[in-house]
């Protein structure tokens, strides 16, 4: 249109910028940015909500931010591209305080903004907040909506009331396959994979008809349970109704083979595949190196994952880790300077735990909070009931040569326990405690919480980047198979 002599206009700039959001393209997005302000259109108001769309849905919610509290006048497209925005780009936090600023001003939310909001509540595990705005569904008539009592049971879900969410599934008219599918998915997350299949098949029989995502659910669940021939016949039946494998399916797959210890099986699986493996489905096959101590198999599939994503720090932590577990600390060094020269930052691990409507933060050794006194007081004292019950550190998830004392010292701080003590200190006995933790839970520390369990008498519900771990009388739900 430019090359031309055609000049662009505000009609034109809309459609533009949501061909660039709908490709994720930020590079060419800041261009069209460029052209409208030199064509005099920043000032309309529909170029700018999709400008706020484009920044949003490309993933630069700071910028989203910027050209939303430059517009002089709003509409609703813009706050609800806002939102959705902080929602989808994992700003939890600021999708609720931006929920809370459009009822403020008199913007009354919309479908999207629920969404957002319920997403962002399952995100951080805030079951309180969560009530509230199932509530604020319910008042608004938003329930009948059948993608947003989807939502409210999602976030139930991921929140660790399990039985309210499939509550509120059996309520809900009209059920869809995405309601099915997210029902199916809550199960397996909670490493209740029988459940999963009963479920998969009433859907059947109601006449629903499952998609690839759905059967992404379900072998998700089988892998979580241990169920490896159930689960490589429900990747079977996918032919039956008609669907070709994607990569989401056969990724599920090589995790299901992986944790069941077939590692030859699931390489097989990746080198016949009908579509070339991305680095997350050769990392999945690599989490099961660790898991079985295969150093030989870990080291071949670490060179195919840093040819494809050679920046991904996690793949780095996870070869580390199985070095580490060996006690290879040269190796270990070399993968540290590696992701150094590559700029591969280690991402921080952290802990979420909701208390009296606030959801607090706890990182590695923190002593940020308040309290820290008293939460490090409380973990000290149940060091010497835990080690009468047969708690031994497993240190080989210390990534660091140095002294057994010290690596022991390092476990007993890791941030679910801070945030699991930060409950013990806070609540009353008997009170269920809920951690949201954005990484896989160690194995040590998995050790230490069912103990935990056992001498507080409480349930601890500890939700982990993978699935929820239900600690409980010393035991957990996931038959210590995660």
């Amino acid at each position: 249109m430019m090359q031309n002599g055609f000049k662009p206009d505000k009609f034109a700039f809309p459609f533009a910028l949501k061909s660039c959001a709908g490709l994720a393209n930020l590079q060419i997005g800041k261009l069209v940015h460029q052209h409208l302000v030199c064509c005099g259109c920043d000032s309309d108001v529909f170029v700018n909500a999709a400008l706020v769309n484009m920044y949003a849905k490309c993933g630069n919610v700071e910028d989203a931010r910027v050209v939303f509290d430059n517009m002089s006048v709003r509409d609703l497209v813009s706050w609800t591209s806002m939102i959705s925005g902080y929602a989808q780009n994992g700003y939890n936090s600021e999708t609720l305080s931006f929920f809370n600023l459009m009822r403020d001003l008199g913007v009354k939310p919309n479908r999207v903004s629920v969404l957002s909001v319920l997403l962002a509540c399952g995100n951080l595990g805030a079951s309180r907040k969560g009530e509230w705005f199932h509530s604020y569904v319910i008042h608004t008539g938003f329930e009948s909506d059948v993608l947003v009592a989807t939502a409210v049971m999602d976030m139930y879900a991921k929140c660790g009331s399990l039985d309210l969410a499939h509550k509120l599934f059996d309520q809900t008219e009209g059920k869809d396959v995405v309601c099915w599918s997210a029902m199916i998915a809550s199960y397996g997350f909670h490493g209740q994979g029988r459940r999963a299949i009963d479920l998969f098949d009433n859907m059947v029989k109601a006449g629903v008809r499952p998609n690839y995502i759905t059967f992404t659910c379900i072998l998700s669940a089988c892998s979580h349970s241990g169920l490896l021939e159930e689960g490589k016949t429900y990747f079977e039946a996918m032919k039956g109704f008609g669907i070709v494998p994607k990569l989401n399916n056969y990724s599920c797959m090589v995790d299901l083979l992986g944790r069941a210890g077939q590692l030859s099986e699931a390489e097989k699986l990746i080198e016949n595949m009908p579509m070339e493996p991305d680095a997350s489905l050769w990392g999945s096959l690599l989490g099961a190196c660790r898991i079985y101590g295969n150093l030989d198999l870990a080291e071949k599939i670490a060179d195919r994952i840093f040819q494809l994503d050679p920046f991904n720090s996690g793949y780095h932590i996870l070869l580390s880790n199985i070095y580490a577990a060996k006690s290879r600390w040269k190796e270990v060094e070399k993968v540290r300077l590696m992701m150094g020269r590559r700029g591969a930052t280690k991402e921080q691990g952290f802990s979420l735990i909701e208390f009296n409507n606030v959801v607090y933060k706890f990182g590695v050794g923190d002593r940020s909070h308040s309290e820290s006194e008293k939460i490090y007081s409380a973990l000290q004292e149940l060091s010497a009931p835990m080690k009468q019950l047969g708690y031994i550190p497993m240190t080989d998830f210390v990534l660091h040569d140095i002294e057994e004392e010290a690596k022991e010292e390092a476990l007993s701080y890791h941030s679910e326990r801070l945030a699991i003590a930060f409950g013990l200190i806070k609540t009353a006995p008997g009170t269920t405690i809920r951690i949201t933790k954005n990484l896989r839970i160690c194995g040590d520390c998995h050790n230490a919480i069912k103990l935990i369990s056992k001498i507080e008498n409480r349930l601890i519900v500890v939700r982990d980047m993978h699935r929820f771990h239900h600690f409980k009388d010393g035991v957990c739900s996931c038959g210590d198979y995660w």
